[in-house]
């Protein structure tokens, strides 16, 4: 009976009925055009594709400083919890390390003082000499051609003696000693022709002695220092008239 019942129930749902349609279009398949589409996978916008892009070297370099500070801060305070006292330490550490190299910095420019020289007044000048000027402007050349002799430093005893004339000259504005000049600049400005002449001869002896690679003796000294002391005599003569 039940089964009946169901029977009957299922015929009273489906009649039965066919199904027909009236309308007797064929239908189009759609189709596309595959130009565009290939315009569309090449624009980047239309790209969903996600690729992996490399570190620049930058980011590598960061990526790595930051791995060895990770290291060297689990080394130092190893596990921590991040609310603790050591976590906030360890957070504003980096600020701490920044903090200390800007105050080097600032040290190190403030010792070095790069600004010093432009900002403020210049002093007097420093004037480096030379050899020569040093020993014809500042030292005493009598004394250290007693010094020589002494020493048996005869060569020596001859530039000390060459190096006196020039500043005799030069005191007595016979010429003006400037250590750029050359021994014939100042044979040129002596205008007295027997004290030219004199110092002519005396500059031969000198650069054959100086320059010379041979021993000087005792003996070529007093040879040589007759030269010297009859050029002192001319000076003091002519001085005088």
């Amino acid at each position: 009976m039940i089964f009946c019942g169901y029977s009957q129930q299922a015929d009273s749902l489906y009649p039965g009925k066919n199904i027909e349609f009236k309308e007797k279009s064929q239908l189009t398949p759609v189709k596309f055009d595959e130009k565009y589409i290939q315009e569309l996978k090449e624009q980047d916008e239309f790209n969903y594709l996600k690729t992996e892009e490399k570190d620049s070297w930058w980011t590598r370099f960061k990526k790595y400083l930051n791995a060895r500070y990770n290291q060297f801060i689990n080394w130092l305070f190893g596990d921590y919890q991040p609310n603790s006292i050591i976590g906030f330490i360890i957070s504003i550490f980096p600020y701490i390390i920044l903090g200390v190299l800007i105050g080097l910095i600032i040290w190190f420019f403030s010792k070095l003082d790069p600004g010093k020289h432009i900002l403020q007044s210049p002093n007097e000048p420093q004037v480096f000499l030379s050899e020569e000027e040093e020993l014809i402007k500042n030292e005493d050349l009598e004394g250290l051609i007693q010094d020589a002799i002494n020493n048996e430093e005869f060569r020596l005893a001859i530039r000390y003696q060459y190096l006196n004339e020039l500043r005799r000259l030069d005191e007595l504005n016979w010429i003006d000693y400037q250590f750029q000049k050359t021994n014939r600049d100042y044979f040129q400005e002596i205008k007295k022709e027997s004290i030219r002449n004199k110092f002519s001869e005396i500059t031969k002896l000198y650069e054959f002695i100086w320059y010379g690679s041979f021993e000087v003796s005792k003996r070529d000294y007093a040879l040589a220092e007759k030269g010297f002391l009859q050029m002192e005599q001319l000076l003091k003569a002519v001085h005088h008239e």
